[in-house]
């Protein structure tokens, strides 16, 4: 970590960018705070930008790392914002493997990528062969903590924990209407169960309309 950053860390914010060391030109713009600018080389930065993870596995395999430049330091962060911005700008988006210009929390959330962002995504992923490692590698490194959705909880609509419900029964939609219909002409539900092979359980809960069944096909309740 450079002297420099030492000096300046009491203020909060600042704008870095990551040189390749063979080149001497910038190959990503970010802001930071703390070590932020730093953890790229660990893939510790969790921003899941493969195109710069990319270039430092390059580098990683030529015994090199990316040269870490503070640009500027700033006590405000939309002010860091803002410098970012422009300095990604002046660049140019396709000198740089930053995804988007002007990245802000909540960055996705309704967000749609543009033309351009959508053609530098097509051009990254051109030309890697598709083989069995690779995709074992590819869904090793979304398992666990590294998938986007570890630790949330995605709500069941009703509409989907019906939907879900007419597919567990559908299999067996012609075995339940005739024990149904047994039991309705005055059939017990163990006598059903014997007959059809249905679980005694299951009749019970299908004779007093208690099955999911019934909310799966409710034209039969």
């Amino acid at each position: 970590m450079s002297s420099t950053f030492l000096i300046n860390n009491y203020m909060k914010y600042y704008v870095y960018q990551l040189i390749h060391p063979k080149t001497n030109r910038p190959f990503y713009i970010g802001k930071g705070t703390g070590d932020r600018a730093y953890t790229h080389n660990r893939f510790k930065d969790d921003n899941g930008n493969p195109y710069k993870d990319r270039v430092i596995q390059k580098l990683h395999k030529e015994g090199l790392e990316p040269v870490v430049d503070i640009v500027k330091y700033f006590e405000n962060e939309q002010e860091a914002y803002d410098y970012e911005e422009q300095l990604t700008e002046s660049i140019g988006l396709d000198n740089l493997t930053n995804m988007v210009i002007g990245a802000r929390p909540p960055t996705k959330k309704g967000w749609t990528p543009s033309a351009e962002t959508l053609a530098k995504r097509s051009r990254g992923l051109k030309g890697i062969p598709r083989t069995e490692e690779w995709c074992k590698k590819l869904s090793l490194s979304k398992q666990g903590t590294n998938n986007p959705m570890y630790g949330k909880k995605i709500p069941c609509t009703e509409e989907r924990r019906l939907a879900v419900l007419r597919g567990k029964n559908a299999p067996n939609y012609d075995l339940y209407k005739k024990a149904i219909a047994l039991m309705d002409d005055g059939k017990s539900a163990d006598a059903v169960s014997k007959e059809l092979g249905v679980g005694r359980g299951v009749c019970f809960r299908l004779k007093n309309r208690t099955h999911g069944f019934f909310e799966a096909f409710p034209e039969l309740a």
